[in-house]
């Protein structure tokens, strides 16, 4: 699997991204597991994954993460996950 990661700003300029690679193949225990791995490596909390984020995932290639979506407070507007592969 590999995840292209964005995560924006209140201007709508992209503050920081990430590329992550892994062996894995992409299936929804995956996906959680590597989305926890990746907020760690950002050091942003880790969202609450709900099925419509990874049937996002699956059927348009990306999934968008907005602050409700994390229990934690977080500095950024939005953080887009998109499906490299």
């Amino acid at each position: 699997m590999k995840l292209w990661v964005k995560i924006y700003d209140d201007g709508e300029k992209m503050r920081r991204n990430l590329l992550w690679r892994n062996g894995k193949h992409l299936t929804r225990d995956n996906y959680e597991e590597t989305l926890a791995e990746i907020c760690t490596k950002l050091d942003v909390s880790t969202p609450v994954s709900l099925a419509s984020h990874y049937m996002q995932i699956v059927k348009f290639n990306h999934a968008k993460y907005l602050p409700r979506d994390f229990m934690e407070p977080v500095d950024f507007v939005k953080m887009i996950i998109e499906l490299c592969e």
